[in-house]
């Protein structure tokens, strides 16, 4: 078991430091920032939740989003983040000069890409073409975290798998 843990940490290591040397590109460095940006807090999902709430054929939709919106909050940002206390990239080698503030929180799981995959999924079930527009989005959330140096893709895969399990849990309850 030490055997994996360590070589996941090893791949985790090398992609955000390959991450790292992509900083050159600057259209790709504020398009990185953007889509984070998009996430913080869940605004691009509230704003869809808002904006799904004023149709009456799209209302139920909207509730489940807000919904899964706080359930991945609760479980994954207040809960296992807080229970498993894992040091950010940025953390571990602070001489690394991030594009974005330094985040205070831990890192494992990702907020944000837990967030955006309970969201995707709610739409993906609600509405599976415009879900997939969701499912693009949200992975380019869980990437840009990784590119910012704030995760790792352990932690961008974890939300991954926590994000759709809410997502499913809610739509069917």
């Amino acid at each position: 078991m030490k055997t994996i843990l360590h070589n996941i940490h090893r791949y985790d290591l090398r992609l955000s430091f390959y991450m790292t040397q992509l900083y050159h590109h600057h259209i790709l460095n504020h398009f990185m920032k953007w889509i984070s940006f998009c996430g913080n807090y869940g605004m691009i999902w509230l704003f869809v939740a808002l904006m799904t709430f004023i149709n009456p054929a799209s209302r139920s939709m909207s509730i489940h989003l807000l919904i899964a919106l706080i359930a991945s909050a609760l479980i994954g940002q207040i809960s296992i983040k807080s229970l498993v206390q894992r040091h950010r990239p940025c953390h571990l080698y602070p001489h690394i000069s991030l594009l974005v503030p330094t985040p205070h929180d831990s890192s494992f799981p990702s907020s944000h890409t837990t967030s955006a995959f309970a969201c995707s999924t709610i739409i993906f079930l609600f509405y599976p073409s415009w879900g997939i527009l969701a499912y693009l989005f949200a992975f380019l959330t869980g990437i840009s975290r990784i590119y910012l140096f704030v995760h790792f893709l352990s932690d961008v895969i974890c939300g991954m798998l926590l994000g759709i399990g809410i997502g499913v849990f809610i739509y069917y309850i």
